[in-house]
Formats: structure tokens, sequence, C-alpha cells
């Protein structure tokens, strides 16, 4: 009978503590640089979102509000600069309300091509005069001339915590085209939000505007930078 031996006890030993707590402490040291990896990627992916979103959100405003300006007169632009980066701006329209497709012109008769009977009302009711402090600027100068007829008020102006605000469009119906141009409220439809400066000038017949946006949130409860736009836009009004 072979007598017993310790050896082969002995290489049948199992992991120490400290053996134990070196693996787990490698492995969680492996954990937390994947985790590093993924959560720089995942930030930076959403930096890019966000610096996406805030260029396309004050692009599509600042394109919106030039877009209008180009087809108003110098003559018929209100600018406040009261309050640096908060502007107002207001002016007058030629669209129609209920078919922006259509921009009224005293066209030379009253039927046909680019005539439109909708142009010549201007109190929600027929040519025929809905109240009787409405005149009808159709029989009368300048027929066919072409020059705009002035349908609504137009304004854009910010509202809401400074460095955060909110750029709002407003809209009003005129009562006559040559009726007098105010600086409605502040108080209408949301065009972009998270501005930090709206600055609108006006030098001859060229408007100037500003537009300033930011974006930022927290990713995984961290702060990520804040992302920043700042969009100049002119645009040449009518004569």
């Amino acid at each position: 009978m072979r007598p017993y031996s310790g050896r082969g006890l002995r290489d049948q030993r199992g992991v120490t503590l400290i053996e134990l707590l070196v693996a787990l402490a490698v492995f969680s040291l492996f954990v937390l640089m994947i985790d590093a990896i993924f959560s720089g990627a995942r930030t930076n992916a959403r930096k890019t979102e966000i610096a996406a979103d805030v260029q396309q959100n004050a692009r599509v405003a600042v394109d919106r509000i030039l877009r209008e300006l180009h087809e108003t007169n110098i003559n018929l632009v209100l600018v406040d600069n009261t309050i640096p980066g908060a502007s107002q701006i207001a002016f007058k329209s030629a669209r129609l309300a209920e078919d922006l497709s259509i921009f009224c012109l005293y066209t030379r008769i009253n039927a046909g091509l680019g005539y439109d009977a909708r142009c010549f009302t201007f109190s929600g009711g027929n040519v025929a005069a809905p109240n009787p402090t409405y005149t009808s600027p159709e029989p009368i100068s300048p027929r066919g001339t072409y020059t705009p007829i002035w349908q609504r008020s137009v304004s854009y102006c910010v509202a809401g915590a400074a460095g955060a605000y909110d750029l709002l469009r407003v809209v009003g119906d005129l009562s006559q085209p040559d009726s007098a141009l105010t600086m409605p409220p502040c108080s209408g439809d949301t065009v972009a939000s998270m501005i930090q400066s709206f600055d609108v000038s006006v030098g001859g017949s060229v408007v100037t505007v500003t537009l300033k946006a930011k974006g930022s949130e927290k990713v995984q409860g961290r702060d990520i930078p804040a992302q920043e736009v700042l969009l100049p836009g002119q645009s040449l009004t009518r004569n």
C-alpha cells in the first residue's frame, strides 16, 4: 500500500484572499476603463446632437425673419433696442392671413391672373364694407402700380428669463393698408427657444438681425458644456 503524501493536497490548494482581492481590483479597473470610454463617447455624441439642434433652432428662426423682412418696406419697420440683447422689431406684411402663398399687390385690373379679391378685405368680411368705418382701397389708386397692399403687422421679440429667452412671433391684422404701425405686446407663437440674445439694427434699406442661441443638458448626471451659435443675417427690404 502506497503511503499518503501531502504533495497532492498542496497542488490542489485554493485561491487566497489576497489573490481574490487583486483579481477583483483588476476586473473593477477594467470595467471602469470601459465605462469611461463609452461614457465619453455618449457625451461627445450628445454634444454633437445638441450643437446641431442649437444651429437648426437658430437658423430656422433667422431665415424666417429675414425672408419676411425682405417682403416689407424699410419705411414700415419699427425697431426697439431699449434692452441690449432683447430687441423687438415690427413691420407690415402683404401676405394673406388665411393663405400665406398670396402676396397682395395693386394689380392693373380687378380680375384674372394676379388678382385676389381677398387682398382688399382688411376686417375679415367681404369687399363690401363690413363696418361703417371700413373703406375698400380697391377702386382707388395706386391700381396698376403693383405696390404691396399691407395686410398684417408682424413682430419678433424675446420673452422669459434673460439669457434663456423664447423668441416669439406676434401677428395682427390691419384694419386698413395705411394703418399706423405700432409695437405690439410681446405675446405670440414661440419660434425658437434657449435664445441668449436677439439684436436688430437698421441701416439704409438693410435690416441686420443677430441671434445667439445655446443648448445644454445633463448626461449621466454631468453637465455638458453649453453649445452656442451666433448667427448674423441681413435682409434688403423692398423699396
